[in-house]
């Protein structure tokens, strides 16, 4: 740990540190328990640290991921975005997931004095930061006063259209994230505040392909040929555009249909919480579906057909709405959330 690191305003040596993280580990708040287990977990003689995958495209499984790769990462985004000792961080996600943990990891390594607030998705600060990552439901809801965060970056789900379109031109470095657990955060960044949809490569990190698959090298980090489930259009060795999720595809009647970018265009006309997916069919192998939390939006199917933004086929076929869909740290679980509809 750096020497000029800070938890919450105040400077400790190694030994008091983890004295700090024994007493949070016993603290009735989950959060501060948490993160008083990671920061004993950090500092002790194990040379990995156990990670947990999200479930969001499968079931969830634990990868061990050595300290000397997570601290090879965490200095790879201190380099890109200048971070210096003492600068000012907010800690706002839940440590237990890989994007906390890597922040807290940054802090340490860098000397960064940070600060500690519960994960809600709705927060207030009362000073500025030079450094923070959010989710984008956090920073959706902190668009009001995101002036008091210099540099941001968002990641854990898709940055919407509208929410793109009110951070562009903004004086905040904002940036999206593409990463996931097993690259240990983010290899790629794309510059939301100058309207960027095109990630480009941190550090050392190259792109190929795989079929429609995008293929990671990091050799910093120790991955090399890392085959993803994200269909790309792969720009340069050090850029591509995002697509969707390869596991995620519709095959509909031989056509091919990106979830993500049909929801991209429909969030520009719909507000409640959704998303798309493909209905067994037995004619088309699957139809285009969507479902909807809580209610289903006023004349949507007639607001839908009007749509000039997708073609005929990307417009849903059918309409389900469900009451609560299932989440995991904000993250709405779709293979999960679909075994609950009564087809």
């Amino acid at each position: 740990m750096h020497s000029d690191f800070r938890l919450n305003g105040v400077s400790y040596d190694r030994d008091h540190l983890l004295s700090y993280a024994h007493e949070l580990s016993n603290a009735k708040q989950e959060y501060l328990s948490e993160l008083g287990r990671f920061v004993m977990d950090w500092l002790s003689d194990k040379p990995d640290i156990k990670l947990q995958t999200s479930g969001s495209t499968g079931v969830p499984t634990q990868i061990l991921a050595p300290k000397a790769m997570l601290s090879a990462s965490a200095m790879t985004t201190v380099k890109a975005f200048n971070l210096q000792p003492s600068q000012q961080a907010l800690f706002c996600l839940p440590v237990r997931h890989i994007a906390g943990k890597m922040m807290l990891i940054r802090a340490l390594l860098a000397g960064l004095w940070i600060d500690t607030i519960e994960p809600t998705a709705t927060f207030r600060v009362s000073k500025t930061y030079d450094f923070t990552a959010m989710t984008p439901h956090q920073l959706r809801n902190s668009l009001n006063h995101i002036d008091q965060f210099k540099q941001i970056i968002v990641g854990g789900a898709p940055v919407d259209d509208s929410l793109r379109a009110a951070v562009k031109g903004h004086t905040s470095r904002i940036f999206s994230t593409y990463g996931m657990t097993e690259t240990y955060s983010h290899v790629a960044l794309q510059n939301l505040s100058k309207g960027e949809r095109q990630y480009t490569a941190v550090g050392d990190v190259t792109f190929s392909m795989k079929g429609d698959a995008l293929v990671v090298h990091a050799p910093h980090i120790g991955i090399e040929k890392l085959v993803t489930t994200d269909c790309v259009d792969l720009i340069s060795s050090t850029q591509f555009i995002w697509k969707g999720r390869s596991d995620y595809v519709i095959n509909s009647g031989g056509i091919k249909l990106h979830p993500e970018q049909i929801e991209k265009a429909l969030s520009a006309v719909i507000s409640v919480p959704f998303f798309v997916f493909g209905k067994a069919d037995k004619q088309l192998g699957q139809s285009l579906s969507i479902v909807f939390e809580g209610q289903m939006p006023n004349q949507v199917a007639k607001i839908i057909s009007k749509l000039d933004t997708l073609t005929r086929y990307e417009k849903p076929k059918d309409y389900f709405v469900l009451s609560q869909f299932v989440r995991i740290n904000g993250k709405i679980l779709r293979n999960q959330t679909l075994q609950t509809i009564d087809f």
